[in-house]
């Protein structure tokens, strides 16, 4: 009795899972076309003074798209498709002051535009547009604020990259 119990228990978790709409993110589709999957990241562009960010982005970026298996990463030279990156905006500021006008709390901006060109005759496969993450930090957090807004923004960018509506 307890092993058709757990039978049921397992089929209702099945169903309740697929109703929910959850699935493997390597069978979501590809905004890039399927005759664009070996890549390459072409370009970075840096205005801002935070020289880590650059190879950050980079360096994410290619484990994020690894890691959802749908894009294939080649050389330059043998691209099929060219990911350029431009990160727009690297800001903090103040949030939340306290009796004495002293910052409690801080905001952390990135902004950044990703587009996938095609490596043959640089045509235009898909822009991002500019995108935004934003989170609040305490003081004396600010690394781990630059590293969490600088992973969210490349869940977001891939993402959008692979949003089929």
């Amino acid at each position: 009795m307890n092993s058709v119990k757990k039978l049921v228990l397992l089929l209702c978790v099945v169903f309740a899972v697929s109703a929910c709409g959850y699935h493997n993110s390597a069978t979501e589709p590809n905004r890039v076309s399927k005759q664009f999957r070996e890549v390459a990241i072409a370009k970075v562009e840096n205005p801002t003074l935070e020289r880590w960010l650059e190879p950050k982005i980079r360096s994410m970026l290619r484990d994020e798209i690894t890691r959802r298996g749908q894009l294939v990463w080649t050389d330059k030279s043998k691209a099929e498709a060219l990911i350029n990156i431009r990160i727009l905006e690297l800001s903090d500021g103040s949030r939340i002051l306290g009796d004495q006008d002293v910052t409690l709390k801080y905001d952390m901006t990135l902004k950044v535009q990703m587009s996938v060109t095609s490596a043959s005759d640089g045509a235009l496969i898909w822009n991002s547009g500019p995108m935004e993450v934003t989170e609040s930090y305490y003081t004396g957090q600010e690394d781990e604020a630059q590293q969490l807004v600088t992973k969210l923004m490349v869940r977001r960018l891939v993402d959008r990259m692979n949003q089929a509506y």
